[in-house]
């Protein structure tokens, strides 16, 4: 596999992988789940409004059991002069929204006419949970850019993938030259001869010296004495 589309398949692989964190992450906290996200929970005591937030009172049911609060069921949350401020507000969970299943919205507190640090007595027949609605919407609408940023992460992941696929199947690695034996053998031989064929002359016996190399053999290695001698006459 060529080093390119080794490359490619690594770095795709990672980014992919981030982008699917990303969309899951994103799932989770795009749904809202009064049972772990709630500020107070239960079915009497007492609760602080930490803030100026709209608190949503959430219930374990179905839309029925919404309808029969104020019959079967009732819920009562008043403050220190003993007014009721509990809205009453069925809004059923539909499965495109952003409620976890199995939990419906049964009204609020009254955001208008309550203030931050009031503290409100609250007694149910059924167990309740307060959200302050526009954190959990913030939450909601954080988590759901972040799975659309996932997805386009993975969707970048796979293209890079892809690519890298294409190349590790097209490009090929080039094989190291290997010299041939006879090759490196008659590189040796002539190598070896070399030195036989530039040996000095003068370096030759005698006798094995053809006649007709004995003058070359006496001649000056400088040719410049030459127009000395002629200068001398």
């Amino acid at each position: 596999m060529h080093t390119a589309g080794k490359v490619l398949l690594i770095i795709g692989g990672i980014i992919t992988a981030l982008g699917i964190v990303m969309i899951v992450g994103g799932a989770a906290s795009a749904g809202l789940n009064p049972d772990s996200e709630n500020v107070w929970e239960g079915t009497s005591g007492d609760f602080t409004i930490p803030d100026d937030d709209i608190y949503g009172v959430y219930i374990k049911g179905s839309a029925s059991d919404c309808d029969a609060i104020g019959s079967s069921t009732s819920i009562s949350i008043t403050n220190s002069a003993d007014e009721e401020k509990f809205e009453k507000s069925c809004e059923f969970n539909e499965e495109d929204d952003y409620l976890d299943d199995g939990f419906q919205r049964v009204g609020s507190i009254e955001w208008w006419n309550t203030n931050a640090g009031e503290q409100v007595s609250i007694q149910s027949s059924v167990k309740i949970y307060i959200v302050g609605d526009i954190d959990a919407l913030g939450d909601a609408a954080g988590g759901f850019l972040a799975a659309a940023g996932g997805i386009l992460i993975a969707i970048c992941g796979g293209v890079i993938l892809l690519i890298g696929l294409i190349l590790a199947l097209t490009l090929k690695t080039k094989d190291p030259v290997m010299m041939q034996q006879g090759q490196m053998m008659g590189g040796q031989m002539m190598a070896g001869q070399m030195p036989m064929q530039q040996m000095p002359a003068q370096q030759m016996p005698a006798q094995q010296m053809p006649a007709q190399q004995m003058p070359a053999q006496q001649m000056p290695a400088q040719t410049t004495a030459q127009p000395y001698e002629y200068e001398q006459k």
